[in-house]
């Protein structure tokens, strides 16, 4: 099993095609490319509902360029969205930031205190103008 990261520039083709027919073409390109990048035949390539769904949203309208995994298998090529992971922080690290956070409220907390002690004025009355 192979797996590939795919950048595919859409706006070379879609620009020339006509605005009714780009997500039908936009599909076709993506599967030719795929097909050209993995060496296999273009009935072998699986597009995913979920890249389906995202090309058909933003890429055939806003024409940047795509990025998708390919995964290889048996001489089928399928490909779905590229999705980035964000690296979860070590335990130590949120640790500190909650500490950090705890440091700050005491402070903030004595502000809301001085607000609250601070008698209000109390509104003027109000006079009705003569008529």
């Amino acid at each position: 099993m192979a797996n590939k990261l795919l950048t595919i520039n859409l706006r070379k083709y879609l620009s020339q095609q006509p605005r009714t027919k780009r997500n039908s073409r936009a599909i076709r390109y993506v599967r030719d490319r795929v097909a050209h990048y993995t060496k296999v035949k273009t009935d072998d390539v699986v597009i995913s509902a979920e890249l389906n769904s995202v090309i058909f949203k933003h890429y055939a309208k806003s024409m940047v360029p795509l990025k998708m995994n390919v995964s290889i298998e048996n001489g089928r090529a399928t490909a779905t969205p590229f999705v980035v992971q964000k690296k979860q922080e070590a335990p130590k690290a949120q640790e500190k930031k909650a500490e950090a956070k705890k440091e700050e409220r005491p402070a903030a907390d004595a502000k809301k205190a001085a607000k609250a002690e601070k008698p209000k004025a109390a509104p003027a009355p109000k006079v009705e103008a003569k008529k």
